[in-house]
C-alpha cells in the first residue's frame, strides 16, 4: 500500500521531534489503523516523537502502547506532513490511545552523529573549500556524508583532526525562519543546492561552525558527540563519500 493513499484526507501530525529532539515518551491518539499482514499495521497518530527515514536520517524505532496493547514501531514513514508508524502487534487489540516510546539508544547516537556531521562539513570546507552535500546518513549502521569534489584519502586524518578541534562546546540552536529571512540566517550551508521551496524553514545552528536548513534531530550541545572518528572514503557518483562515526570521549 503506497504512504500517499494511507495519509490521504489526514491533517499534519503534531511532530514533536522537531521542537524537542529529547522527548522520549509521549501521549498520542491512534487517527487510523489499517492492517497490513499477520500482526503489521499502519497507524496514523496525531501526534509523534518518532522521526521518518527521510532528510538524511534513518527511521526511529520504538513501541506504543494503550491499556490492552504494545506494539513495536519497526520503521517511520511521512507523506505531506503526515506520519505513518509501521507496527507490529505485540500483544492485545489496538486501543485508540497510545504512550509512544522511543528507542533512545538508537535515536541518541543518531542524534550525535547528526550534529557529527554538520561538523565534518565544516572542516571538509576548511580544508578543501567550499564543498556542497549531495547526499548524506546520519544513523547506523554507518554514517556518511557525500560531497560534490574530489577529496584524496591522505586528507582523511587531517579531516578528523579538524573536525576534533571543531567540537568542543558549542550551543546547538534550532530555529525557523521564513523564505525572506533565510539568506541572512544562513551560514557555512552546504547543502542549499538541495533546498525545496518551503513556507518556513527549520535552521540548525552550530555556534560558530554554521546554520543550515535541516529538519533533523540534534544535540544541545557539541560536548555530547564524543569523538568524531572518520572511517573510510569511497568514490560515489558525483563525488565522494566520508564513512564517519561517534566514540565516547
Amino acid at each position: 500500500m503506497r504512504i500517499e493513499e494511507i495519509v490521504r484526507g489526514f491533517p499534519p501530525t503534531n511532530r514533536i521531534y522537531l521542537s524537542d529532539s529529547y522527548a522520549k515518551r509521549c501521549e498520542s491518539r491512534i487517527l487510523k489503523a489499517i492492517k497490513e499482514k499477520g500482526s503489521n499495521y499502519y497507524i496514523i497518530p496525531d501526534s509523534s516523537i518518532f522521526h521518518p527515514l527521510g532528510g538524511g536520517q534513518p527511521s526511529d524505532q520504538g513501541w506504543i502502547r494503550g491499556k490492552e496493547f504494545e506494539a513495536e514501531v519497526k520503521k517511520v514513514l511521512e507523506s505531506n506532513g503526515v506520519i505513518v508508524l509501521y507496527c507490529k502487534l505485540i500483544k492485545g487489540i489496538l486501543g485508540e490511545v497510545a504512550e509512544q516510546e522511543l528507542d533512545w539508544e538508537r535515536r541518541y547516537t543518531v542524534m550525535r552523529l547528526h550534529t557529527a556531521g554538520h561538523i565534518i562539513d565544516r572542516a571538509v570546507a576548511d580544508l578543501i573549500g567550499e564543498a556542497e552535500t549531495i547526499g548524506a546518513f546520519h544513523g547506523p549502521p554507518r554514517a556518511y556524508v557525500d560531497y560534490r569534489a574530489d577529496i584524496d584519502e591522505g586528507l582523511l586524518p587531517e579531516i578528523e583532526r579538524r573536525a576534533n578541534e571543531l567540537v568542543g562546546k558549542r550551543e546547538v540552536i534550532v530555529k525557523e525562519v521564513a523564505p525572506e529571512n533565510l539568506e541572512k540566517a544562513i551560514y557555512g550551508a552546504p547543502n542549499l543546492g538541495r533546498l525545496p521551496k518551503a513556507e518556513m524553514y527549520r535552521i540548525v545552528e552550530i555556534k560558530g561552525i554554521n546554520a543550515m536548513p535541516c529538519t533533523g534531530t540534534h544535540v544541545r550541545n557539541t560536548s555530547e558527540i564524543g569523538r568524531i572518528s572518520i572511517i573510510g572514503i569511497e568514490r560515489v557518483g558525483e563525488g565522494t563519500r566520508i564513512y564517519y562515526g561517534v566514540l565516547p570521549q
